[in-house]
C-alpha cells in the first residue's frame, strides 16, 4: 500500500505528501460545518502553506549549495531533507529560510486580503478560509516553529544569536583598536612636526 505520492518537482526535487495529509480536509470539513468549499479552500491552503516553508528551506538550501534530497509534506508539518552542512552558518541560513518564506507569504496575503475585502467583500468571503490560514494560523505556526527546541526551526535557527553577538564584540573590538592605531599614528605626525 502507498503510503505517500510524489506531487512535483521543483528545481529537480521531488515534493511528496504522505497520506496524513489527507486527514486535514475532515478537521477542515468540521471547522466549516459541512462547506465543501471553505474546507476544501482552508486545506489547500494549508498545504501552500506547508510547501512554501519547504521550499523557503529548499531555496536556501541550494543559495548555500547544499544539495537538496527531497521535501515531503504531512499533516502538520513538513521536511526538507538535505544534505548535512559543513558550516553552522549555512544550517542557520536554512533553519531561517522556511520562517522567511512563511513570512513572505504572510505579507502578501495580509495585502492581497484587504485589497479583495475592499474591492469585492463577495470574493473575500468566498476566499476567506485561505485568507485565514494564511495570515492567523501562518502567524501561529510561524512563533510554535521557532520555539528552540528540536526538531522545531527554532532549535537552529536561535544559534544565530551568539554568532552574531561575537560578531559584535569583534566589530567593536576591532573599531577601538582601529581608533587606537589612528589616534597613535596622528600623535606621531604632532611630534615630527
Amino acid at each position: 500500500m502507498r503510503t505517500s505520492w510524489q506531487l512535483m518537482k521543483w528545481r529537480g526535487v521531488p515534493v511528496v505528501f504522505s497520506w496524513t495529509v489527507l486527514l486535514g480536509l475532515p478537521v477542515f470539513l468540521a471547522v466549516y460545518r459541512g462547506n465543501w468549499v471553505k474546507a476544501v479552500t482552508g486545506f489547500l491552503a494549508l498545504l501552500l502553506l506547508l510547501l512554501i516553508h519547504e521550499l523557503g528551506h529548499a531555496a536556501v538550501a541550494k543559495w548555500r549549495r547544499i544539495p537538496v534530497i527531497e521535501i515531503r509534506l504531512h499533516l502538520l508539518h513538513g521536511l526538507c531533507r538535505y544534505e548535512r552542512p559543513e558550516k553552522e552558518a549555512d544550517s542557520v541560513w536554512i533553519a531561517w529560510g522556511g520562517v522567511a518564506a512563511q513570512a513572505v507569504l504572510f505579507l502578501v496575503a495580509l495585502g492581497i486580503g484587504a485589497l479583495l475585502k475592499s474591492i469585492s467583500f463577495t470574493a473575500w468571503l468566498w476566499t476567506y478560509p485561505a485568507f485565514n490560514v494564511w495570515v492567523s494560523a501562518n502567524i501561529l505556526i510561524l512563533m510554535l516553529n521557532l520555539i528552540p527546541m528540536g526538531p522545531l526551526d527554532g532549535a537552529t535557527a536561535w544559534r544565530a544569536v551568539p554568532v552574531l553577538w561575537k560578531k559584535v564584540k569583534r566589530d567593536q573590538r576591532l573599531r577601538q583598536e582601529s581608533k587606537a592605531v589612528t589616534a597613535d599614528i596622528i600623535e606621531s605626525l604632532k611630534k615630527r612636526r
